[in-house]
């Protein structure tokens, strides 16, 4: 029989995808921006950007916590859920221009 505690339903976890540090020349805002700009491919930038606003098919705030070596990006659930991140295999690229953009290609 279980007890109490082992049959309580757990809280879901956010939308979150953890991402070396190793990966970034410095440190990531606390708040970035998601940009889903097609069904292959989500953005993910430190600052708005206007060509990214103009073009994107939606868009989300990202928070951006740190555990130990590895930032955890939690994504809108509506995002996450778009891309089916918890299903899907996805490559994540940083690119070498300012801003600081992430891509997350499907």
């Amino acid at each position: 029989m279980l007890s109490h505690s082992e049959s309580r339903l757990e809280a879901p976890q956010a939308a979150s995808l953890a991402v070396s540090k190793k990966l970034f020349p410095r440190p990531l805002p606390r708040a970035m921006t998601a940009y889903a700009m097609d069904v292959d491919h989500l953005l993910i930038a430190e600052e708005p950007l206007k060509e990214l606003e103009e073009r994107a098919l939606a868009k989300g705030k990202v928070e951006v916590a740190e555990q130990g070596d590895t930032y955890v990006l939690r994504l809108p659930e509506k995002l996450y859920a778009f891309y089916r991140l918890d299903e899907n295999d996805y490559t994540i690229m940083v690119s070498e221009r300012e801003p600081l953009v992430l891509v997350v290609a499907l």
